[in-house]
C-alpha cells in the first residue's frame, strides 16, 4: 500500500512540478500575486493556481499517510 501512495506522490508531484514551470514560479502563491499584480490572465492562470493548492494539500496529505502506514509496520 504504501509504493501505491508513494507513486501517487511523485506523479502529482511532476503535476505540480509541471503548473509551477509554466509560470516559472517556485510557490503556487506566486501565481496568486501575478494574477493579482496582472501580470498573468486570470484565465487559466487562476484554475492553475487552484490546482497547485490541490496538489500540494493532496501531498501532504498522502506523506502523512505514508509516515503512519511505515510506523504500523
Amino acid at each position: 500500500m504504501p509504493i501505491i501512495i508513494m507513486k501517487e506522490i511523485i506523479d502529482q508531484k511532476s503535476e505540480l512540478e509541471r503548473i509551477l514551470s509554466k509560470y516559472k514560479v517556485k510557490e503556487t502563491e506566486e501565481i496568486e500575486k501575478g494574477i493579482e499584480k496582472r501580470e498573468l490572465p486570470e484565465h487559466p492562470s487562476y484554475e492553475d493556481f487552484l490546482s497547485a493548492l490541490a496538489l500540494r494539500s493532496n501531498i501532504e496529505e498522502m506523506k502523512k499517510l505514508v509516515r503512519e502506514l511505515i510506523g504500523e509496520i
